[in-house]
């Protein structure tokens, strides 16, 4: 679960709920750590507390400028950004290639993906310097205390342990996330160094590989040092592997059209059909969602979900038509991972296919889903046949 918090450059920002969770265990972090990594011993204790959220909600603005850094220049050339999203242990940037361009090209990528650790390289550098040439030491004050009785507030006085703890998390950030673990920027970066070499789909796999094994190595260091960091490297593995199924059903995705799977045969409700109705249909016909027409002409479309939003004592009195939604509409022509995308973006589950304002079909996530996992199996099947008579 997501919410839209602003909107930088044409591009929606959203804070995941996973954030939230995670911007309290930073913020609790801080406060009980000892200087220079926290504000354990500042006095009065609420002041402390302060600081310590103070400086865990400037380090998820370090965060976003990092994603913003990859979604800007994405921008410049020529990619669409859907949006950025910060959850736990991130964020993620939804960009997607120019329409022109089946994958972005290696050198891109390249620069793109290093975008990221490199604005928080420049973060992490800039504010050190600062504390070094302002404070004399890169730590800032050591003795708080001193700064209290000269007349400065708490506050001010620990405005240097604020500068350092970002400076050098924003370090620790860029140099960890050039390591080449996939997804991570360093895994990207490796993608493109290999895109250069192979296939696309050969580099994507590779890195996958590549980020798989780093992240078991890092998960039992984790174990024997931290364990955040072997949680860290689990989570890192479980999403190099969500990548790589991506990766794979987008690949299946943009080379078939939605023609060659959608339903032709299908089924509609007319709106002003009465929701007690509609219900008993839903229960005959086995499906979740149907399209509504007047007079033949599809004016929406209606779901169970839809449906159970009104109560059950005052369904009589609602037609479809009270609780339908607009059409959201793709061509036949259009490619599957099109349609993909824009169930995606719209989060529904199905979509009308239009040809000429004339409904022609239906696609639904599940014919996707079906589809991906069809094709990737008979594509291993052929795979395993064509090695076995090469043995022969």
């Amino acid at each position: 679960m997501s919410y839209k918090i602003a909107t930088i450059k044409g591009i929606p920002i959203y804070v995941h709920i996973t954030f939230l969770l995670v911007f309290l265990l930073f913020a609790f972090i801080f406060a009980i750590s000892g200087w220079p990594f926290g504000f354990r011993s500042v006095e009065p204790p609420i002041a402390g507390y302060i600081l310590a959220c103070l400086t865990a909600l400037l380090f998820f603005v370090t965060l976003l400028i990092h994603e913003l850094a990859h979604s800007l220049l994405a921008k410049s050339y020529g990619a669409k950004i859907q949006s950025i999203t910060l959850f736990f242990f991130g964020g993620i940037s939804a960009i997607e290639n120019p329409e022109n361009e089946k994958n972005m090209d290696p050198s891109k990528e390249l620069n793109i993906a290093l975008a990221g650790p490199l604005s928080n390289m420049i973060i992490g550098i800039v504010l050190l310097a600062f504390n070094y040439f302002a404070y004399g030491s890169i730590f800032g004050v050591p003795d708080v205390a001193n700064w209290v009785t000269e007349g400065l507030t708490t506050f001010t006085a620990n405005i240097p342990t604020m500068i350092f703890l970002l400076g050098s998390l924003n370090l620790l950030l860029g140099l960890f996330n050039i390591l080449p673990i996939y997804p991570m920027d360093g895994g990207r970066v490796l993608r493109a160094w290999l895109a250069k070499r192979h296939s696309y789909e050969e580099a994507t796999n590779t890195a996958v590989s590549i980020g798989k094994g780093f992240s078991v190595v890092l998960a039992i260091i984790g174990i024997f040092t931290n364990w955040w960091l072997a949680i860290l490297a689990l989570f890192l593995y479980i999403s190099a592997s969500e990548e790589g199924k991506m990766f794979k059903a987008t690949t299946i995705l943009e080379d078939i059209d939605v023609k060659d799977v959608m339903t032709t045969d299908v089924l509609t409700v007319d709106e002003s059909m009465s929701l007690n109705d509609f219900i008993n249909f839903v229960f005959q016909k086995k499906h979740p969602g149907y399209p509504v027409t007047k007079n033949g002409i599809v004016v929406g479309m209606v779901t169970v979900d839809d449906a159970r939003h009104v109560n059950e004592t005052e369904r009589y009195a609602f037609t479809i038509k009270d609780i339908m939604k607009e059409i959201v509409s793709v061509h036949p022509d259009a490619t599957a991972l099109e349609a993909f995308n824009e169930m995606g973006a719209h989060a529904i589950g199905r979509l009308v296919v239009l040809d000429d304002e004339k409904m022609v079909g239906i696609i639904s996530r599940t014919d996707l889903m079906t589809t991906i996992y069809l094709k990737d199996n008979f594509k291993n099947k052929s795979k395993t046949k064509t090695e076995s008579e090469t043995e022969y």
